[in-house]
């Protein structure tokens, strides 16, 4: 081992500027020497081109294993490459993994060229270039060498329906109470060549200058703990703006769940209007939220501390909101598959996991650990049946890459493995058939289906009043 790697091994990824010094003492070298060492040095790895002063992250393999090399390049691009920073800790907030239109509000970077800014779009390649971030469908997320953040698409995905429910009754409000124009509020608009969450028009007294009308504009963040640094980017995209020759005038918001005090005082000293959903559209209706997004985070822990929370949430949103209750049909059904499996195993579950398996993101609804087997089970809450093509992606797709990254789990090498489909609406005569098919001739591992009648029966043998209530009221209220 050289006396490089020996620092790193010793001190943990740093940055070249450090080692540098460090090899300096050690070796009794010149600076210009420490320096070319460091450049040559083959058995190193290095994260380059986003720090002041042509820097780079030093870090050894072992770092990318125990989950230690994302916290240090956070730290080092605040204090190295800020302009950079914005887009990590955003991703960071979302669990490490964020779609496309709200990365482009959470970063400060414009998404039309603007002269001396980074336009998003080149940002984001020189992340996916340098292996720190990766692109699939609409999404972005960490690289795997950041494993320590686990993928949640249960959380991820329902807690930006909320938040677009949200933006949408907050456009709602702005209108109602003269605060914007009539139909011209907008969801993830453009202005100023950059991505706001929300755009509205406003004639109020005092916006409108020159004949020109104002603008309110607000961002959101929910769901997690928000500091100070947590909002700069939304600081410093109002500064930009507000920088532009004959800028128009502007009510800015920023909607949150919950903030820090400094967080909170930094906003109002640069004027920005925080909007608390609790004070915007009732307090009872905000914890019901806060509760969802608590039993989201950790589903499987939840469904075995509080096993029937979520149904009592159900009738909360049903009461508040039920637009948002019904959107969010296909979170619940997960928890109800979970919940039955978690009373029959007595063991863990896991909802909403997401791998990386055969090139590719799946997301696996359900995962039930049984003492003897692991079943990971497909949940489908949808009006429609489900057809054939549903049926052989799952069969021909996801089945063998679920069965792949089982396989690999140290823990589960003895155990068998069961799949499972469960469908609130069923399934078309040709995916029924298919199902019944691959069901009784499947050796490699067991197949099974199950749909409304199916559903209740389960229940039923429960013995779960409250949980047979719920299939009938809010899952399965069409008799088959």
């Amino acid at each position: 081992m050289t006396t490089i790697e020996k620092i790193l091994f010793d001190c943990g990824p740093m940055m070249s500027s450090e080692l540098v010094k460090k090899l300096e003492i050690i070796d009794s070298v010149p600076n210009n020497t420490a320096s070319q060492r460091i450049a040559r040095n083959k058995e190193i790895g290095k994260i380059k081109g986003f720090f002041k002063s042509n820097q780079s992250l030093c870090f050894l393999s072992v770092h990318e294993k125990d989950g230690g090399l994302f916290s240090v390049l956070l730290t080092s691009l605040f204090e190295n490459g800020r302009k950079y920073w914005y887009c990590l800790n955003a991703i960071r907030l979302h669990g490490g993994v964020i779609e496309r239109k709200y990365l482009e509000c959470f970063t400060n970077y414009p998404i039309l060229p603007l002269q001396k800014h980074l336009p998003f779009e080149k940002v984001m390649q020189k992340f996916i270039s340098e292996g720190i971030l990766a692109y699939s469908g609409d999404y972005y997320y960490l690289s795997p060498k950041f494993g320590q953040l686990r993928l949640n698409s249960l959380a991820n995905t329902t807690i930006d329906l909320i938040k677009s429910d949200l933006l949408s009754n907050f456009g709602s409000l702005t209108k109602n109470i003269g605060l914007i124009s009539y139909n011209s509020g907008e969801t993830f608009a453009e202005y100023g060549k950059f991505r706001w969450a929300f755009k509205g028009l406003s004639t109020v007294s005092g916006l409108v200058h020159n004949g020109n009308v104002g603008f309110l504009l607000a961002d959101i963040i929910i769901g997690t703990s928000i500091f100070k640094e947590d909002v700069l980017f939304f600081v410093e995209k109002i500064k930009h703006i507000q920088s532009f020759n004959n800028a128009g005038k502007l009510i800015p918001f920023l909607l949150v769940d919950d903030l820090d005090k400094e967080a909170l005082l930094y906003l109002k000293q640069h004027g920005i209007v925080v909007g608390f959903i609790g004070e915007l559209f009732g307090q009872k209706y905000a914890n019901a939220l806060k509760e969802l997004i608590t039993i989201l985070d950790n589903a499987g822990a939840s469904l075995k501390k509080t096993p029937e929370k979520y149904l009592d949430l159900i009738k909360e949103l049903n009461k508040y909101n039920e637009g948002l209750a019904n959107n969010m049909r296909g979170t619940f059904f997960e928890f109800v598959v979970g919940h039955i499996h978690s009373i029959e195993s007595n063991s863990s579950i896991d909802l909403g996991r997401e791998i990386l398996e055969n090139g590719s993101r799946h997301e696996i609804d359900v995962i039930a650990n049984y003492p003897n087997k692991i079943v990971i089970a497909e949940c489908k809450a949808v009006k429609s049946k489900i057809d054939l093509e549903t049926v052989d992606k799952w069969l021909g797709k996801k089945i063998p890459a679920f069965k792949n990254w089982a396989e690999n789990q140290e823990t589960w090498k003895q155990k068998t493995l069961e799949f499972e489909f469960w469908s609130t609406s069923g399934f078309t005569d040709e995916a029924f058939a298919k199902l019944q098919l691959v069901s009784s001739s499947s050796q490699r591992y067991k197949v099974s289906f199950f749909q409304s009648n199916d559903i209740r029966e389960r229940a039923k043998s429960m013995k779960n009043k409250k949980l047979k209530e719920a299939l009938d009221d809010f899952f399965l209220k069409t008799k088959v």
